[in-house]
């Protein structure tokens, strides 16, 4: 993990975590077929969020920048941003796909949490992926 403070590294990793999410769900959809519907939402709703957050903020950074907006030490959880969808062990790629949602709803939550002083824009947006994610990893748990 690593210290970022500033809005734009934060956005950066969102961006590389959004992604490395949708790539971790489609090569579990290639590799379990039999799940593979499920499993291309998940990483549609994983592109459509990187979206949704990006978006919010580019249109709210020339308010933060006129603030001077940084974060205050945020641990970037970077290994979140490197999956493995394990082949052959349908339990072992349920318990990184919980995980990975976990850890990105905590991060969401804490860049949501640290932004709240700033603007209501970025904490709703951030807030509400966090929910999403959190949602998916709940119903990671109940998948057979």
């Amino acid at each position: 993990m690593s210290d970022v403070t500033t809005a734009s590294a934060i956005v950066r990793f969102t961006e590389e975590l959004q992604d490395a999410s949708a790539r971790f769900y489609r090569e579990l959809a290639a590799t379990y077929p039999q799940h593979g519907a499920a499993l291309e939402g998940y990483a549609r709703r994983c592109e459509r969020d990187k979206t949704q957050l990006v978006r919010t903020y580019r249109e709210t950074v020339t308010d933060a920048l006129e603030t001077n907006y940084s974060f205050s030490g945020i641990a970037v959880p970077e290994e979140l941003t490197r999956p493995v969808a394990p082949a052959d062990d349908w339990d072992a790629a349920k318990a990184q796909a919980v995980a990975l949602e976990e850890g990105a709803a905590a991060f969401y939550t804490t860049v949501a949490e640290q932004a709240a002083a700033l603007l209501a824009t970025i904490p709703r947006a951030y807030r509400r992926v966090a929910t999403r994610r959190r949602e998916q990893a709940a119903a990671w748990r109940a998948l057979a």
